[in-house]
């Protein structure tokens, strides 16, 4: 029996944030410009969740909250964290945006800004703690979810797996740093961005959904927090 998980064990609740489950009373509008820029500070209206994992190999300490952010950094933003013990941890976010054309093809292409300790080039436990947890970004008419089917927990949309892309989400990056010591690491910005567009079709009503995670062969704790994204959406 395939099933939709709605409510996720151990995950660190926010105001704002919605537990795995759908944001739709909470969507937001696409600009007449056609980008759209998120600050993580100020929009905390997304979903989350996690997924790629067995019954046997669930993750630990599942975090997502809005905080301030570690010196030397001022302000807020979304911290996303978890134990990976499958060697293979989604951690996502998504968000709901009407206005668009309906049932019209668009190529979105994203600016992803969050900060990460990651060190670079450094060797960890079924892989390297940055260069082995890869940045996903993506879109879909269906909300994302994670659906458990005999203990297996996976995406009901296709985000690719770690390095690969997906029919819905592109690998735009990874989370290491800059800092090659790796037994002293501290928080810096990092900019992704995709070489290459995403196309998706929007539904019926001009609504997409769009998705941001990490996708992990690290098998030990991966933190970011989200700062800003920026998303430009062309019809075509």
């Amino acid at each position: 029996m395939i099933r939709p998980i709605r409510q996720i064990a151990s995950l660190t609740l926010s105001f704002g944030l919605l537990a795995g489950c759908s944001d739709e009373d909470n969507d937001s509008s696409l600009p007449a410009d056609g980008i759209i820029a998120i600050d993580f500070a100020e929009d905390p209206a997304w979903g989350y969740g996690q997924s790629d994992y067995s019954t046997s190999t669930a993750p630990v300490d599942v975090r997502f909250e809005t905080l301030d952010l570690p010196a030397p950094f001022s302000g807020r933003g979304l911290y996303a964290a978890g134990t990976n013990e499958s060697d293979d941890l989604f951690l996502y976010i998504k968000h709901r945006v009407h206005g668009f054309e309906p049932n019209q093809r668009y190529a979105l292409s994203y600016s992803v800004t969050f900060l990460t300790s990651a060190p670079a080039d450094c060797i960890g436990v079924g892989g390297a703690p940055g260069e082995s947890v890869y940045f996903k970004a993506g879109a879909s008419v269906v909300e994302p979810l994670t659906i458990e089917e005999d203990g297996e927990f996976r995406m009901n949309v296709d985000k690719g797996n770690q390095a690969a892309t997906g029919v819905d989400a592109l690998t735009i990056g990874d989370v290491a740093g800059t800092n090659t010591d790796c037994d002293n690491t501290a928080f810096e910005e990092k900019t992704l961005s995709s070489e290459n567009p995403l196309d998706v079709t929007t539904d019926s009503e001009g609504a997409l959904w769009l998705l941001l995670g990490t996708d992990s062969g690290y098998e030990a704790r991966t933190e970011i927090y989200y700062r800003r994204a920026e998303i430009t959406t062309t019809p075509n």
